[in-house]
């Protein structure tokens, strides 16, 4: 019955856990789960509860950040050209609406409208990164200054060659980068060589608003100022999936508040439209909801009219550019059902023994193959690339992204069959490539073989990580109020697991035919759950039986009525 493995994580003393439990009055329980996440003292337990932007470093530890406002100071004081120009993802879109917005509102009397522009490549049309349309664009503008987000670390060629031009890049970017950096006017990247500063996590558009810190503490110009934009940088966080720790949960707690008090006419709209406003929004709602419609765009055609959407200044237009890119949404969902079916297809007449998809057809559209690798990821849990067609100035491509799972490093894998690549990039959980039609085969070999030396069998079966073990006695609306409080959850921050050992499972119900819903006791304890996607296992399940079961704690709110529920995220039978 049991289909994941069960990874717990490692329990602090019980000496710790007693004296933290006294020092900030809290239970074990709670008390573990702070300690699992390095809050261990009265002091650092206050900083964790009530985060302040007070808490926020100073961006003048950045590498590279004195150079960057001096020369962003120049520009504006001698009406230069700037180009703001970013990638197409959420992070992206956001960090080119933060330095943008701030610009345009900040000198909109002073300065000339072309003065400030934006550019974002397309993704099907010039690919990721400083493209050479991109290049075309700002010298055709006689730009002087680019401020480049969320890409450039690794652009040394197309930096160059605008350096020849005239052109200076600012690159503010939070992929890791190579020993041998472009030669930038400024490179703010806190995880380049040489740069001490303490927080090495950020998103791209964090590290936006770091550099606008830093410009607004320099010419005194009020922070409130860059606080109007604090939705833009929680949502590049949510979305990036960058750990939800340190800084990264400081300005996501307070981007968060703002969304859910007054959020850019853009946000507003895109959450009246998903029926979102009203209610409280969260880290969930922005990685399931408002995510994937901002970056509708940027994969089906190209990612205007996202950031025209956060730019957006009154009601009426965000109103109208949030419907425009639902619509895209709704086709980029049926493009995608029509190509998981295609996969699923596939994947039916494949080999079952191989630890590997590679999977290629001239038909899908290459803004959703990262998508669909993700959701073939889901489906069969095995390291995945999905490919299709793309023409170049050098014949015809493959291009694709790869996906990979748990503690398994994808990045190395395609890394190892380089030599049959035109282009690779990506880390460790997901990858970009591009090669030759024609090597498409022998990479499916090369690909599955390098997988297959490195994988161990264990590693195919999905985990869940559990933070401890617990009985039902400790779960309380006063415990669950402290782990409640715990949030923004996401990476390295996530929502406690729990595991409780023999249980029974009552009167099991399946609900739209895909989740089950049971009634759990242990002792005199009975909690109501519900188990998403685990219909399944309806027909196994024995009111004699005992079971042990790793969970989450949620609030049901129904009819005014609010109570504690349990989410299943596996069962096990003892036998």
């Amino acid at each position: 019955m049991q289909s994941k493995r069960w990874l717990f994580e490692s329990l602090p003393s019980n000496d710790k856990i007693s004296l933290l439990s006294k020092e900030i009055n809290v239970s074990h329980v709670p008390a573990t789960l702070l300690l699992q996440r390095g809050v261990s003292d009265f002091e650092s337990a206050k900083a964790f509860f009530r985060p302040s932007l007070s808490h926020l470093h100073s961006p003048f530890l950045m590498k590279g950040m004195d150079i960057a406002i001096n020369r962003l100071k120049s520009a504006l004081e001698n009406k230069e050209k700037i180009l703001v120009y970013g990638d197409y993802d959420v992070d992206g879109v956001t960090s080119v609406a933060i330095i943008y917005g701030f610009l345009k509102k900040l000198y909109a009397n002073n300065t000339d409208e072309k003065n400030v522009q934006f550019y974002i490549p397309n993704r099907n049309t010039e690919g990721y990164g400083i493209t050479k349309e991109g290049l075309a664009f700002a010298k055709e503008e006689n730009i002087n200054l680019i401020i480049c987000l969320d890409c450039g670390v690794k652009a040394n060629e197309e930096i160059q060659q605008a350096k020849d031009w005239g052109i200076d890049f600012i690159v503010c970017d939070h992929h890791l980068p190579d020993d041998d950096l472009p030669v930038s006017f400024a490179m703010l990247n806190p995880k380049q060589k040489g740069c001490d500063y303490p927080f090495k996590d950020l998103s791209a558009c964090a590290i936006g608003y770091k550099f606008l810190q830093g410009f607004c503490i320099r010419t005194g110009t009020s922070e409130r100022n860059l606080h109007y934009y604090l939705d833009l940088v929680a949502l590049s966080i949510a979305a990036d999936l960058v750990p939800m720790k340190g800084e990264n949960r400081i300005l996501s707690y307070f981007g968060l508040e703002k969304i859910n008090i007054d959020p850019l006419p853009g946000v507003k709209a895109l959450l009246n439209l998903i029926n979102g406003y009203g209610k409280k929004i969260g880290v969930r709602e922005i990685v399931f909801s408002v995510a994937p419609r901002l970056n509708a765009a940027g994969r089906i055609t190209d990612a205007y009219n996202s950031l025209n959407l956060l730019l957006a200044s009154s009601e009426s237009e965000a109103n109208k550019l949030a419907r425009e890119l639902n619509q895209k949404n709704d086709l980029r969902r049926e493009m995608e059902q029509k190509m998981m079916l295609e996969i699923d297809d596939i994947l039916e007449k494949s080999n079952p023994e191989r630890k590997t998809n590679v999977l290629f057809s001239k038909n899908w559209h290459k803004g959703l193959v990262g998508i669909a690798a993700a959701k073939c990821v889901e489906k069969t849990y095995r390291p995945t690339v999905i490919l299709t067609h793309s023409e170049s100035e050098n014949g015809d491509l493959a291009v694709g992204s790869a996906r990979s799972i748990s503690d398994f490093d994808i990045y190395k894998a395609v890394e190892s069959c380089s030599d049959l690549l035109t282009q690779f990039g990506g880390h460790k959980f997901a990858s970009g490539m591009s090669m030759p039609i024609e090597n498409v085969a022998q990479f499916q070999e090369r690909f599955e073989n390098a997988v297959t030396d490195t994988l161990e069998k264990e590693q195919l079966i999905p985990p869940v990580r559990v933070d401890m073990e617990i009985n039902f006695s400790s779960i309380t609306q006063k415990m669950f109020a402290v782990v409640k409080q715990m949030s923004p959850f996401g990476p390295q921050n996530m929502r406690p697991v729990f595991v409780a050992r023999n249980v029974q499972l009552l009167s099991p119900k399946i609900i739209k035919e895909t989740h089950l819903k049971v009634q759990v006791r242990q002792g005199t304890s009975l909690f109501s759950a519900i188990s998403f996607g685990k219909a399944s296992f309806f027909n196994q399940i024995s009111a004699k039986a005992r079971y042990d079961i790793a969970f989450l704690i949620s609030e049901n709110n129904f009819r005014d009525r609010s109570y504690l529920q349990l989410e299943i995220r596996d069962i096990l039978k003892v036998e």
